[in-house]
């Protein structure tokens, strides 16, 4: 598999796995990204507003995709890539395309000089923390992550 960063020719299928991600997490329905949005926020923007690793197989489809942002301001005053979203076709898991994807962010992370990888994981999924801490991942003790949707914002 090849891994890169994302292109034009790329977005209906990245926004098809992203759609299926959304889903198997429970967010499918209000998730609201197009290929119109996807475009404009990624590929044709410079800076994006993330950044985007596909994994390509040997026949050119898109298999599997990550999500990140490189966040510049941070207490070590250095940037830290925080992992958004990391899916593989369920079709083509267990072949060695998340960890390409995590080795890919890795060193783009090590180009950049962050101090740190971090990323979320759903405590419904057991294979990917395995996953995870099979590559030395250490799950982060003693804090609990907190949100303010819209709702509760606008009050």
């Amino acid at each position: 598999m090849a891994v890169r960063k994302i292109k034009h020719g790329d977005v209906a299928s990245v926004l098809a796995l992203m759609q299926r991600h959304a889903d198997v997490e429970g967010y499918g329905d209000i998730f609201a990204i197009d290929e119109q949005a996807l475009s404009r926020l990624v590929v044709d923007r410079a800076p994006p507003a993330c950044n985007i690793l596909v994994s390509e197989n040997p026949e050119g489809k898109i298999v599997g995709f990550a999500l990140y942002f490189v966040l510049e301001f941070t207490f070590r005053n250095r940037p830290m890539l925080y992992l958004s979203d990391l899916m593989v076709d369920e079709a083509h898991r267990r072949q060695g395309i998340a960890r390409e994807l995590m080795g890919a962010m890795s060193r783009e992370a090590a180009i950049l000089d962050c101090f740190r990888i971090k990323w979320g994981v759903s405590s419904t999924n057991p294979e990917a923390m395995a996953f995870y801490e099979s590559l030395g991942a250490i799950r982060e003790r003693g804090k609990f992550y907190y949100v303010l949707d819209e709702v509760a914002f606008r009050q």
